[in-house]
């Protein structure tokens, strides 16, 4: 295992597959830190990182497949999942869309149709 991981071969597997291999990487992580914990050997706890290294990839694998397979799902839907849409800044996300903006009170209504702005002419 002390060979170059490719992230290319674990897309190809199914996400059962992945879940297991997983699970086994997480029990390997929980053997060498009681190692650690018991004053191991160093060559063993050099291995930690690695193993975390390879947990990361793994579950970045899952969560892209699972975001695909959503976002296949949910292509034409006319609302997005939260995780899915734009994420832009939180002021952004918060304006006011065109047709709310343009929306007037009842008050702002009677105003403007009674008291229409006034044109008026110079004389010269």
């Amino acid at each position: 295992m002390s060979q170059k991981f490719k992230v290319r071969k674990l897309r190809e597997q199914k996400p059962e597959d992945l879940l297991k291999d997983l699970e086994k990487l997480k029990g390997e992580l929980i053997q060498l830190r009681t190692v650690k914990v018991s004053a191991g050997n160093a060559q063993k706890l050099g291995r930690i990182g690695l193993v975390r290294k390879r947990i990361a990839k793994y579950l970045t694998v899952i969560n892209e497949q699972r975001r695909n397979q959503v976002k296949s799902t949910t292509k034409h839907a006319s609302n997005l999942p939260v995780d899915l849409r734009g994420k832009k800044t939180r002021a952004i996300r918060q304006r006011l869309t065109r047709s709310e903006k343009a929306q007037k009170t009842q008050r702002q209504w009677k105003r403007l149709n009674n008291f229409p702005l006034r044109k008026f002419a110079l004389k010269e």
